[in-house]
């Protein structure tokens, strides 16, 4: 089973997290997932998100390609009979999404949140794995 924690970064510190992504994820690493919601650094640099807002898009748009999809107040499963299983819920400003099956799972999920904004970040502690969900281009001048 893979985890992930999604985080919506606020648009005034994107270029402060730019480039600083992995030590973000050290930062996590030592914290539990109890701990991790009262991080004063966290409630800094990211945006809230409300559940409907990612449950109705995510219901929308994968609907037809999955077999099996419940809603409930605060979660949203998903069930592929390939690609696997995913659960979603919504903790203080993170998305926790639990997936298992094939990573195509996980790739549909984050082109889905890929289109609500470019400021999502994801991180696996797990497999120590950190990354923009819809990589931004910067130039240097």
């Amino acid at each position: 089973m893979r985890t992930y924690s999604i985080y919506k970064i606020k648009e005034e510190h994107l270029t402060f997290i730019f480039g600083r992504e992995r030590k973000l994820l050290e930062m996590m690493q030592g914290c539990e997932d109890a701990n991790e919601k009262s991080l004063k650094e966290l409630s800094y640099i990211c945006d809230s998100v409300r559940f409907e807002d990612v449950a109705d898009i995510l219901a929308a748009q994968l609907d037809s390609k999955y077999t099996h999809l419940e809603r409930t107040r605060n979660a949203l499963f998903l069930e592929h009979p390939i690609k696997g299983k995913m659960a979603i819920y919504l903790v203080e400003r993170k998305i926790c999404i639990y997936c298992e099956g094939s990573r195509m799972l996980d790739l549909d999920l984050f082109q889905m949140l890929a289109k609500m904004s470019d400021r999502f970040i994801a991180f696996n502690k797990q497999e120590n794995e950190c990354g923009w969900l819809k990589p931004r281009k910067y130039h240097m001048h």
